[in-house]
């Protein structure tokens, strides 16, 4: 069941960051944020890996 939550956690934060994304006019910041992007998109997919 935790599992679950912190994919929950982890969406909600990609939602926050393609928000903030959206609306920053700085291209260094926008940048950042796309890695975080990536960076949680990795996390989320490695969670459906099997051990």
């Amino acid at each position: 069941m935790a599992e679950v939550e912190e994919h929950l956690i982890f969406i909600k934060e990609l939602g926050r960051l393609f928000r903030d994304y959206r609306n920053c006019r700085d291209e260094e910041v926008k940048q950042q944020i796309i890695e975080d992007i990536h960076l949680l998109g990795r996390a989320i997919d490695s969670g459906d890996q099997p051990v």
